[in-house]
């Protein structure tokens, strides 16, 4: 997951509490603490959210509208400086402070999410470093040292659980090998100190060739199926769901789907921008565009051709889109269930 991800929560939000049967409640497999959270949740229905450093002028809102609802809140992130030291950005730590500050009596399991984008020295940034990885497991001190660092920076800053979330190693199964060692080393070290893991899996983990240890609670990148560098699609469809399903079998104990709305902008040149369901209405009134709905994915498609004479096909998900993927993953087990994500995307009209 990454800022380049938007999503229109609060109508994902309504889907969730509005959307779903009761006995499709969600359940994301935590203590007692989270047990007690959703039996004053609406329906029972309990879920993740995530907060981005980036984009929280609208978190206050957004958490308001689902506080009963709510079990884990994911702040992301903690990533490297150009010295490879792990930080917490400052409006991380604010907005963690102003979370516990207003809901006092709600007891959410906050976790710190961990990423490995790495700041370089002339200021810009290197995302999904993997190099990074190679340095961090390196040896075994080098990989205690940061497991150590990993917990130090969650207890000092106040958080109750850690979430990792590392990407880029693809087809890299030297790399993936070593993440395995990385993980079973985080669990037992963490587990010690009774804090929880998250771990956050991309669709292209090679689940058949890795043996991940139980205790964390895995959760699966359930979107970006089209985007960019693809040709014009959604983020997910029923097909892709089920793959995502079929792939988490071979995960022991606690599985957790997170789901994206929003969707993407393809033009005609190639390229794909990333928009909200408000960014995709605004243009589709803007354009006096007629949506249809796809069949496969349940999402909203619509064209339009911009002021430079260029063609564009809009894909983007509505409540009804993450309604249908939801019920998708719920015919196969009682799963946790992730949004992605809360913060400046407040969508009018639910």
């Amino acid at each position: 997951m990454r800022k380049k991800i938007s999503a229109c929560i609060l109508c994902a939000l309504c889907f969730l509490l509005l959307g779903c049967d009761n006995k499709n409640a969600l359940n994301n497999g935590n203590s007692n603490k989270s047990k007690t959270n959703a039996e004053s949740a609406a329906g029972g229905k309990e879920f993740s959210v995530w907060l981005t450093y980036w984009d929280l002028k609208n978190y206050e809102q957004e958490i308001d509208a689902v506080k009963d609802n709510i079990t884990n809140i994911c702040y992301f992130a903690a990533y490297f400086d150009a010295e490879k030291k792990l930080f917490i950005p400052q409006e991380i730590t604010d907005t963690y402070k102003g979370i516990k500050s207003k809901y006092p009596d709600k007891k959410y399991n906050s976790y710190l999410t961990f990423v490995n984008d790495l700041l370089k020295p002339d200021g810009t940034s290197s995302l999904k470093d993997t190099e990074l990885l190679y340095s961090l497991f390196s040896s075994t001190e080098a990989m205690n040292s940061h497991i150590n660092e990993i917990i130090n920076l969650t207890i000092n800053g106040g958080y109750n659980g850690i979430e990792i979330d590392y990407e880029g190693m693809k087809g890299d199964k030297n790399l993936w090998n070593l993440y395995q060692t990385f993980v079973e080393q985080l669990y037992k070290t963490a587990s010690v100190k009774k804090i929880p893991v998250r771990i956050v899996l991309e669709p292209s983990v090679p689940e058949k060739e890795l043996k991940f240890i139980k205790g964390p609670e895995y959760v699966m990148m359930c979107y970006n199926l089209y985007g960019a560098g693809t040709k014009p699609g959604p983020k997910a469809n029923e097909k892709f769901l089920k793959q995502m399903v079929k792939k988490m079998k071979a995960f022991p104990g606690k599985v957790n789907f997170a789901l994206s709305a929003g969707g993407y902008d393809f033009a005609q040149s190639g390229t794909a921008k990333q928009v909200t369901e408000l960014e995709a209405e605004t243009l589709k009134k803007e354009y006096n565009a007629v949506t249809t709905r796809d069949k496969d994915s349940n999402c909203l498609v619509f064209t339009y051709v911009d002021l430079q004479g260029l063609s564009h096909e809009v894909w983007y998900a509505d409540k009804e889109t993450l309604n249908f993927w939801y019920s998708v993953i719920s015919k196969y087990g009682d799963y946790g269930f992730s949004l992605w994500r809360i913060g400046g995307n407040v969508c009018t009209g639910f």
